[in-house]
């Protein structure tokens, strides 16, 4: 593969071990680090033909692996409000199968 997109995806899950730890052990999000390994090699290659620089194309990989993958912070949150939108869809059922 390409040197610069495997090094922003394995800095970006070490700096994020539970997205690590999913990676390992959840099809879907193995899924998803994969297809998002594919799509920045094509990138790289597009941005190493347009003449940018390593450094650029480093951090270009970098902010994309983040943006694609979140960081555990983040996704702790996004789970946090998945569980606070299922209470209010479990309270508000109950409350509509009250008999006034």
């Amino acid at each position: 593969m390409n040197t610069i997109t495997e090094t922003a995806i394995r800095q970006h899950l070490a700096d994020n071990p539970e997205t690590n730890r999913a990676a390992l052990t959840d099809p879907e999000c193995a899924a998803t680090v994969n297809r998002l390994l594919l799509m920045l090699t094509h990138v790289d290659s597009a941005l190493t033909a347009e003449g940018l620089s390593p450094e650029v194309r480093q951090r270009v990989a970098g902010r994309v692996a983040s943006d694609c993958l979140g960081t555990d912070e983040a996704n702790a949150r996004m789970v946090e409000r998945d569980r606070a939108m299922r209470d209010i869809k479990v309270t508000g059922a109950a409350y509509a199968a009250l008999k006034f």
